[in-house]
């Protein structure tokens, strides 16, 4: 089991893009923080999902009913 969710985790950052957080990306960050009562750091997330189309895997509780999430791990 441990084998099989390191080949996972290797396929999904094998798959991760690192992108520049622009002013514009920031702006939408901000209103995301507002409209979805998110912190700073999710809501940066969540505009960077939408401006590059991109699913977000996480475990983060905070996302986990987001709209483009694959949850992951074992929180309720």
């Amino acid at each position: 089991m441990g084998e099989e969710k390191a080949l996972e985790a290797y396929a999904q950052i094998s798959r991760t893009r690192i992108v520049e957080l622009t002013e514009s990306l920031s702006l939408e960050a901000a209103d995301v923080s507002l409209k979805m009562n998110l912190g700073m750091a999710d809501s940066i997330i969540v505009a960077t999902s939408k401006a590059y189309n991109a699913e977000i895997i996480t475990s983060d509780k905070h996302l986990k009913e987001k709209e483009n999430v694959k949850f992951i791990g074992n929180h309720p």
